[in-house]
């Protein structure tokens, strides 16, 4: 699960509204404009208390397909929001498996360039967490309890999520009935088959949850043809 994500499921329950209000910046040919959003303050486990942020109204550039550069680095990421937080380093094997992983995942998912995986020991109740602004994917102990693959795809496609043009995520909004208000200030999900229930935290985490479940469980999509027919368009 995305770490912005991961904050919002510790305070909101599962019926929530999302925010679509649009950047007011100009940004340059080649990038797109991402609004400001709060980042909630929370409470580790561990009674660690993580100050709440606001994540800058910014530009950033659309995706560009260059082959993966996994990263296996050792140590806590800058700036982690979990500072007690505890890390190893990566066996080969493990460096094996995610590079096996890569090799199969669509191109569309797994081509961007330098990817940052970080190895914590904690056993976090999600088995990855990602942040797609530094291409940075923690791995947790715990992911020996899930698919390997489903877990990388699932973090890869947040960083396609956030990579979306304007157009592009309007048309994923239409594909998987996410409902815009009247004012296009907030957004719900209205779709009656939700497989994976944290779907409606936002769109981001519906969008990374459908494609993972395209990749390795397309039964679960078939009675959102529209919805097929979109991933099926954009993952390639």
């Amino acid at each position: 699960m995305n770490i912005s994500l991961f904050y919002l499921l510790l305070s909101i329950l599962l019926t929530i509204v999302v925010s679509t209000a649009q950047a007011t910046i100009d940004c340059p040919d080649g990038h797109f404009p991402v609004k400001a959003h709060p980042r909630n303050a929370y409470s580790k486990q561990d009674g660690t208390q993580v100050k709440a942020t606001t994540i800058k109204e910014q530009c950033r550039p659309y995706r560009k397909l260059q082959a993966p550069e996994p990263k296996f680095l050792v140590g806590k990421p800058a700036n982690w929001p979990m500072p007690t937080e505890k890390f190893k380093a990566w066996t080969k094997e493990e460096e094996t498996q995610i590079r096996q992983i890569l090799s199969k995942i669509p191109k569309t998912l797994t081509h961007v360039g330098e990817i940052k995986f970080h190895r914590s020991s904690e056993k976090s109740s999600n088995p990855a967490l990602s942040n797609s602004e530094h291409k940075i994917i923690t791995i947790y102990d715990s992911i020996s309890a899930h698919d390997k693959g489903r877990v990388i795809a699932h973090e890869l496609a947040h960083f396609l999520w956030d990579s979306l043009n304007i157009d592009e995520r309007d048309e994923y909004y239409l594909s998987s009935q996410w409902k815009k208000s009247e004012d296009k200030k907030t957004i719900s999900l209205i779709r009656k088959d939700v497989p994976i229930q944290d779907s409606y935290v936002g769109p981001h985490e519906d969008f990374s949850n459908n494609v993972e479940l395209f990749l390795f469980q397309k039964e679960s999509l078939s009675k959102n043809p529209q919805l097929i027919k979109y991933l099926e368009k954009i993952i390639r």
